[in-house]
């Protein structure tokens, strides 16, 4: 008998993901039939220029569970999240991504949490792949820059999260930005709704084909400008 309590929309962005999409899908998929929960994968082709979006069509006509999306321009993992939440029909909603496909140890605890919490947040105990200069920018970003500006009290803000998708619905959460930094404009918005948020223990996999795009210097700097301009922003209403 399925585990009702718990159905869930699994988002993927996938850019220029060909050489991994399809592992991963089958690696999420596994873990939540394992665990006999009520799911669907919602793969969303972020104009991808190589074959993942070919792909994840030929996945969704063969899986009644699996669904894909396109979006007919680039628009980075916030945008391609909220393309996923606009199609979801489960009642939570998690970003996974396609280099980290969810195993069944770590999907147990986000399942021992959603029962009596509006966001799960997984905490990583260490970034696998990453550079020297991209693991000190990773440190500045959660550990400095984020709690001095926004005091949210999380403390790897960038990693698999999972919510109530009727927050989005409802409009108690939103966010604007279309890159990285969208996790952190839900969980702002969430501790100024009082939402009750908890952090799980979660692994990071290295990545076996291609780089993350959030190791770029341009995606950093990106995620810099929307922190400061999300910041502004929120002063100027106050005072407003």
């Amino acid at each position: 008998m399925k585990n009702e309590r718990h159905s869930v929309s699994v988002i993927i962005p996938a850019y220029n993901e060909e050489q991994s999409i399809e592992s991963s899908v089958f690696q999420t998929k596994k873990t939540f039939e394992e665990l006999d929960l009520v799911f669907e994968i919602i793969i969303v082709n972020d104009n991808s220029a190589d074959r993942t979006g070919e792909i994840a069509e030929d996945l969704a006509e063969h899986y009644s569970n699996i669904h894909c999306f396109h979006n007919e321009k680039n628009s980075g993992i916030g945008g391609a999240f909220k393309t996923g939440i606009n199609h979801a029909t489960k009642e939570y909603v998690m970003l996974v991504p396609v280099d980290n496909p969810m195993d069944i140890e770590d999907m147990k605890n986000y399942l021992q949490r959603m029962d009596v919490c509006d966001i799960v947040v997984g905490v990583r105990s260490s970034r696998v792949g990453y550079t020297l200069f991209a693991s000190f920018a990773s440190f500045i970003y959660n550990r400095v820059l984020v709690p001095l500006l926004f005091n949210i009290g999380v403390s790897d803000v960038n990693w698999i999260q999972i919510y109530k998708k009727k927050l989005f619905l409802e409009d108690v959460l939103s966010f604007n930005s279309t890159g990285i930094f969208f996790f952190v404009e839900i969980l702002v918005r969430a501790r100024m709704k009082l939402l009750i948020i908890a952090e799980v223990p979660s692994k990071m996999k290295p990545r076996l084909h291609g780089k993350a795009t959030s190791g770029r210097i341009m995606v950093m700097i990106q995620t810099f400008i929307n922190m400061i301009s999300f910041f502004l922003r929120m002063h100027l209403q106050k005072k407003a």
